[in-house]
């Protein structure tokens, strides 16, 4: 008898993610969502906490980037700024799964101009050394950004040679880097072409020639079809950006709006036939984060009735 009390004691006064809830966490895949960096506080994580949200992708990383490529702060202040930021995420319990690094038309690392790629490698480089403190599984890079025209396999050979850098530095922290695919409905916007990775076929061949341990960071938001890309990556999926689109345009729509034309249920089979086993990272529009956590579980339900059929 007193055992039973003692469980349900347990039950009113442990929060609501614990063993007494009926629903879980969000199912098969831990949940999380990207978050500017400077929106990190304790009061926020501690409530995301609350209601199921174990993982955040650091994003935002550019406001501490000057135009020449430079740190805004110093290297000594960025580190501190890194420590306190550690702190506040282990007094809410909250883990940093992936960190976005920044890109732009200057920070890009297919930039054909050798000095300016030197110098982004080395800004990435020293952004690192206090983000590493943080304690993040995935570092995240952009491949390129919009592309001058019939340049595209010069850019490539900067990108691989970009990877092997990024890589050896990222790996030897024992941390697992990852490259984005790209929106490329078509090659060409306007004058533009559009960045690399832009394709199934484009992805294979880039990968091919990087490094074995380089993996693939699936951004559903970017691609029509994306369990295609899924399947064709398998085990080399390490990430995921979650958000619903047709694959025309940066809509970014969350998937439980309706307003994407993803199938959610291929995407979930795909993960499930890969065996992913990372966090259902969403990088969507959204009004609160207890918002994510019910289009997660909302998803993983039909896909589970479909099943049963």
């Amino acid at each position: 008898m007193k055992r039973l009390i003692f469980i349900l004691i347990l039950c009113y006064l442990i929060p609501a993610y614990t063993f007494c809830q009926k629903q879980d966490k969000g199912g098969s895949y831990p949940v999380g969502y990207s978050l500017d960096i400077k929106k990190i506080e304790l009061d926020k994580l501690k409530a995301d906490k609350q209601i199921g949200m174990d993982y955040i992708e650091i994003a935002g990383l550019g406001s501490f980037v000057n135009t020449d490529l430079t740190l805004k702060i110093s290297v000594n202040d960025w580190l501190q700024k890194c420590d306190s930021l550690a702190l506040i995420l282990k007094k809410a319990k909250v883990k940093v799964w992936s960190v976005h690094m920044p890109f732009s038309a200057k920070i890009d690392i297919s930039t054909l101009d050798e000095l300016q790629r030197q110098q982004v490698i080395k800004m990435h480089l020293q952004l690192l050394k206090g983000l590493y403190r943080l304690q993040p599984q995935v570092i995240l890079f952009h491949p390129s950004y919009y592309l001058e025209p019939n340049k595209r396999n010069a850019r490539k050979d900067q990108l691989v040679r970009s990877v092997a850098e990024l890589y050896r530095a990222v790996s030897e922290n024992g941390l697992q880097l990852v490259i984005e695919n790209m929106l490329g409905p078509t090659l060409t916007v306007g004058e533009r072409e559009r960045p690399l990775l832009r394709t199934v076929e484009e992805c294979q061949e880039l990968f091919a020639r990087f490094p074995a341990g380089v993996g693939i960071a699936v951004d559903m938001n970017h691609i029509a079809h994306p369990e295609q890309l899924l399947l064709a990556f398998g085990s080399r999926v390490k990430t995921l950006h979650v958000a619903d689109g047709d694959g025309t345009k940066e809509s970014h729509f969350l998937p439980c709006n309706g307003k994407g034309q993803n199938d959610w249920n291929k995407i979930l089979a795909t993960l499930e036939k890969i065996h992913y086993k990372g966090v259902f990272m969403f990088e969507c529009h959204y009004d609160t984060t207890t918002q994510l956590i019910e289009c997660y579980r909302q998803l993983q339900e039909n896909y589970s009735m479909q099943k049963k059929m």
